[in-house]
């Protein structure tokens, strides 16, 4: 199947007349026809009904013509942005995150990026880490931001440590911990003031069966109350949001809300959260990816992000 069928079956399904979808082609009507006839055999099936009077699409023909021009628009699209990209010397930065609120930071370092160089032109993937980690191995992706995975390793990449993360409790204003903390004028939690409450624990599905073995809790659970499992911080949030129960997050994730309490964890566990690149990425001191990390470093505070 090739771009000249799909535009003259098009066009013919347009007009309904050889002439007429020739002319407009700039062809010939028998060149239409080829290709026509070329098109149903390769799909094994009648696109149109022809008589000596009129030309009708049949059912296979009205089926088969959105996704024609949708691949049509798909490849005139993409023609035209290649076109663009050499023209301007554009350049791609392809950047991979595990979770939606990652793209605060995200954007943030962009916008010091484009705004010295307008052709840098961002490709964002968003799945889970160990998924974008495959992706930058073979060079799918630039860079990969988040927390540091220690059961990752691979000789060519290298991760560059933005900051040590530590976990805050992330509550409705409205929820009893809350209150209590507000009662009591407390900024802070401990895993003991956490204990007596409901806990939405954000755990990525691939990381699920080695959180919970023996021995390596990620953060405190209390086993005895009915928590609630979720794959997402974004989730963690909305249901945080409902007054479903309190979450655990990494502050560079705890993004501001006016229906939501921020409290530090007194105990929380330290954990390395920066960016993954290919290490012969980094020989190039001027390039988009090196300059995406420096801005990184300017970028992300050891403030966390709700106290802005």
């Amino acid at each position: 199947m090739n771009t000249q069928q799909l535009e003259c079956f098009a066009t013919l399904a347009k007009t309904l007349n050889y002439a007429k979808a020739a002319e407009q082609l700039s062809t010939t009507q028998p060149a239409v026809s080829r290709q026509i006839k070329s098109l149903e055999n390769e799909l094994g099936g009648q696109l149109f009904h022809r008589t000596t009077r009129s030309v009708t699409l049949t059912q296979i023909g009205w089926q088969f013509l959105p996704d024609a021009q949708q691949m049509l628009s798909i490849y005139y699209r993409s023609r035209e942005w290649i076109a663009s990209f050499h023209k301007n010397q554009r350049t791609v930065l392809r950047i991979g995150y595990a979770d939606s609120h990652a793209n605060w930071l995200i954007s943030k370092i962009l916008a010091k990026l484009l705004s010295a160089q307008k052709n840098i032109v961002p490709e964002l993937t968003l799945d889970q880490t160990d998924a974008n980690l495959r992706r930058l191995s073979v060079s799918q992706l630039d860079l990969v931001i988040g927390m540091k995975d220690a059961k990752f390793a691979d000789d060519a990449t290298h991760f560059i440590k933005l900051r040590d993360e530590r976990f805050i409790c992330v509550v409705s204003k409205g929820h009893e911990l809350s209150q209590i903390c507000k009662r009591r004028r407390k900024k802070s939690v401990s895993s003991e003031d956490l204990r007596p409450h409901r806990q939405i624990i954000s755990i990525p599905p691939y990381m699920l069966k080695h959180a919970f073995s023996r021995g390596h809790h990620i953060i405190p659970v209390n086993d005895e109350l009915d928590n609630i499992m979720c794959a997402t911080i974004s989730e963690a949030y909305n249901l945080a949001l409902a007054g479903a129960g309190f979450a655990l997050i990494p502050g560079h994730l705890a993004l501001p809300h006016k229906e939501l309490a921020y409290l530090e964890w007194t105990e929380s566990p330290v954990a390395p959260m920066g960016l993954y690149c290919r290490k012969d990425a980094l020989s190039e001191k001027q390039s988009v990816v090196c300059r995406f990390i420096e801005e990184s470093q300017n970028c992300l505070s050891d403030t966390f992000p709700y106290r802005g």
